[in-house]
């Protein structure tokens, strides 16, 4: 829902662009002004109560323009949106309509503020005095002091509406088709082709193209650049890497000659290892068993002395020749 609080001082053209926002949008628009005597019209009770207070020279109060309004609001609820003339005029009457929408399950889309310097209003309210004949815009020092009173007043709404991210200036200065562009440009700025932004204290028009402006892809573009970024993470990819695991250095740690070398030393060559085994077999051999000569010898000296000779016999028989002479 598209609800719109459109603003602007004497002069500035607020009641025409109000007619073809209305049409474009097909939004319901809700002046307090007709509504206070749509409702004394209609006899209601609002209106009654409002009309009494009028006739006593009492302004009415909040709480019963407030219920007006919503009243306004539930008899138009099917409608794609409401544009607000002439209310709120105050911070409390702002606050107000905040709850109120809130209540509907909706809020104000944002605060559209028509600017246009005061010697330019003053001119215009000049002439439109020599057309019409209003009294009131015959006068100069009338004419400024109803612009001031607005400056006034709604400043502090500005204020509210910036507060909440709601508020939009919009450039008042040049023709109905100018301003109306101006602010179907802020309400759907996909639609718009130009914007004029709105210079009070030159009093200078500026039209800055929406195709100039520079896309989100594009800033994002500028401020990290892709020929910038992807050489630059390459090197660090690359020093990291290097740090954490060099192949140089794992390369002189056990290069292929050394790993031979290691080789050679654990298992000789066939015939260096053949030539080894042979030698050391021959010396255990020779230890452990001698050759054939040697071995005979051996036995023999150890067959004499377990088997004596033939003269240990006639030993034997001289010393029983002894032995029989003594008994004898």
């Amino acid at each position: 829902m598209l609800n719109i609080v459109l603003f602007g001082p004497p002069g500035a053209g607020k009641g025409t662009q109000s007619e073809k926002l209305i049409a474009k949008y097909q939004l319901v628009h809700l002046s307090t002004g007709d509504i206070l005597r749509s409702e004394i019209a209609a006899g209601t009770q609002l209106g009654l109560e409002a009309q009494m207070l009028m006739n006593a020279g009492v302004l009415v109060p909040d709480e019963v323009v407030i219920g007006m309004i919503s009243s306004k609001l539930d008899k138009n609820s099917g409608a794609k949106g409401f544009i607000f003339d002439g209310f709120p005029r105050t911070e409390a009457q702002a606050e107000a309509l905040d709850r109120l929408l809130f209540e509907k399950h909706t809020s104000i889309t944002m605060m559209l503020a028509l600017e246009v310097s005061d010697a330019e209003l003053t001119k215009r309210l000049l002439m439109r005095g020599m057309e019409s004949g209003r009294p009131d815009d015959q006068n100069e020092g009338v004419i400024r002091n109803r612009i001031q009173e607005y400056n006034n007043k709604t400043a502090p709404l500005k204020t509210y509406y910036t507060n909440q991210g709601k508020f939009r200036s919009v450039n008042g200065i040049g023709t109905v088709e100018q301003i109306f562009t101006n602010l179907c440009a802020v309400i759907d700025p996909r639609s718009a082709k130009s914007v004029i932004s709105f210079q009070p204290s030159k009093e200078k028009v500026f039209i800055s193209k929406a195709e100039d402006k520079p896309s989100k892809k594009e800033v994002i573009k500028k401020e990290t650049p892709k020929k910038v970024a992807k050489p630059v993470a390459k090197k660090v990819e690359k020093k990291v890497v290097k740090k954490a695991a060099p192949k140089k250095v794992v390369k002189k740690v056990a290069p292929k000659k050394v790993a031979k070398k290691a080789v050679k030393k654990v298992a000789p060559k066939k015939k260096v290892a053949k030539k080894v085994v042979k030698k050391v077999v021959k010396k255990i051999a020779k230890k452990v068993a001698p050759k054939k000569k040697v071995a005979k010898k051996v036995v023999k000296k150890v067959a004499k002395k377990s088997a004596p000779k033939k003269a240990t016999k006639k030993a034997v028989k001289k010393v029983a020749k002894k032995a029989a002479k003594k008994k004898r």
